[in-house]
């Protein structure tokens, strides 16, 4: 049983999503909003993916934020995240394409991002959690094979990929990603590869969750040789990195 100071009580095996959301409500009144680059954003709570508090609590609005004030037209999304929260989007994105290797939904182009042409460009392109599956992903890639990507990691080539192919003169690519999941991914991060990509600038941010409620900022180098599932279970380290390229 639990029992939380408003006098409500619960019983773990009968929670409704009306109970579950009420219990989230008051866990998170007192920690609402976090910082993003100097902008004030509201934390996020979903029922999809999101139920222990994961990452997905900032990653959802720094990408609404990046939308809400970029004043895209045409978005190319890889992975597909944003579907699953559509009520939070649906007054942010104009058009959107959806490219997932594996996920099948209704909308969802299932290609290899590599190998997607669409003959078009796009002026924002993001990806939510996404870039470090594209590797060994933990030793669940049958197809990976180590050495074989121009760069450090396969996700390096596609990040070149996007730059190079599908993003326009004056187009945003914002990804984020957790640390100490993929070794491929962190050793990217801290290497010279978004040099090679092509694009005319790029800034990593980095955040360090602190309880299960609560995420900092921290500087990018904290994130180096940290370890997933540890302290806490799950992502502990985000990186958000925004490349921009000139038109």
């Amino acid at each position: 049983m639990m029992m939380l100071k408003a006098k409500r009580v619960f019983f773990s095996a009968f929670l409704s999503l009306y109970d579950i959301k009420w219990i989230t409500n008051y866990k998170l009144a007192k920690n609402k909003y976090f910082s993003f680059d100097s902008h004030t954003l509201e934390y996020y709570f979903h029922s999809y993916n999101n139920f222990g508090i994961t990452e997905r609590k900032i990653e959802i609005p720094i990408i609404k934020y990046y939308l809400d004030n970029g004043n895209y037209c045409n978005a190319l999304e890889i992975g597909n995240v944003t579907n699953h929260y559509y009520d939070y989007f649906k007054a942010s994105i104009q058009e959107k394409t959806v490219v997932d290797k594996y996920e099948l939904a209704y909308g969802v182009i299932n290609q290899d991002i590599c190998k997607f042409d669409p003959g078009v460009k796009f002026d924002f392109t993001f990806s939510i959690s996404t870039f470090e599956h594209m590797d060994s992903d933990r030793g669940k890639n049958p197809e990976y094979v180590k050495g074989a990507s121009r760069l450090t990691s396969h996700a390096a080539d596609n990040i070149r990929y996007v730059s190079n192919e599908l993003l326009g003169n004056g187009g945003k690519f914002v990804l984020t990603a957790p640390l100490g999941y993929s070794l491929e991914w962190d050793q990217t991060l801290y290497s010279d590869d978004f040099e090679k990509c092509n694009f005319s600038a790029y800034k990593i941010f980095v955040y360090k969750r602190i309880s299960e409620l609560v995420w900092e900022q921290v500087e990018p180098s904290e994130g180096k040789g940290v370890r997933y599932n540890h302290p806490l279970r799950g992502a502990n380290y985000l990186c958000i990195v925004e490349f921009d390229k000139n038109a």
